[in-house]
C-alpha cells in the first residue's frame, strides 16, 4: 500500500475545519483503497504529549517536513507555531522539491489589529515566494 502523508496546519480557531478536512480524506481512503492508496493526516492534536527531547514543536516541524503533502488552513492569523511549520516544510520543498505545499484562506472576521497583522504578514511572504 502506497502512503500520502499529509502534514494539516492551521492555529486553533480552525479545528472544525481540520475535523472536516479528516473526515474528506478519510472518505477519499474508503475509495482509494481498491488502488492500495493510503491517505495519512497529521495533526498536532495527534501526536503523544509526551515528553520530547527538543520539545514537542520540533516533532511536529520534523513532521512536517517529512510529510508529502503540506495543507495549511488560513482564517484570521497565522500563529508563531504553524508560521513555523510552514517555513520548515518550504525549506525541505526548497531542497527535495516534497512536500508539495497548499494554503487556503478563509475570509477573515476578526477586527484585532494584532491577528491580522499576522495575517497580512504572512500573505506578504507567499507573495515575496511567488506562491
Amino acid at each position: 500500500m502506497h502512503e500520502i502523508k499529509i502534514f494539516l496546519a492551521s492555529s486553533s480557531e480552525l479545528k472544525e475545519d481540520r475535523d472536516q478536512f479528516e473526515i474528506f480524506i478519510a472518505r477519499k481512503n474508503d475509495e482509494w483503497r481498491s488502488r492500495d492508496i493510503l491517505l495519512r493526516v497529521i495533526r498536532w492534536e495527534n501526536f503523544l504529549d509526551a515528553m520530547s527531547a527538543e520539545g514537542l514543536q520540533a516533532e511536529y516541524n520534523k513532521a512536517a517536513e517529512e510529510s508529502d503533502l503540506f495543507v495549511m488552513l488560513v482564517q484570521n492569523k497565522v500563529g508563531p507555531f504553524t508560521a513555523e511549520e510552514f517555513d520548515h516544510a518550504f525549506g525541505k520543498f526548497s531542497k527535495a522539491k516534497r512536500p508539495l505545499i497548499y494554503t487556503y484562506f478563509k475570509p477573515w472576521t476578526t477586527r484585532d489589529p494584532s491577528e491580522l497583522k499576522s495575517l497580512w504578514a504572512f500573505e506578504a511572504k507567499l507573495k515575496e515566494l511567488k506562491h
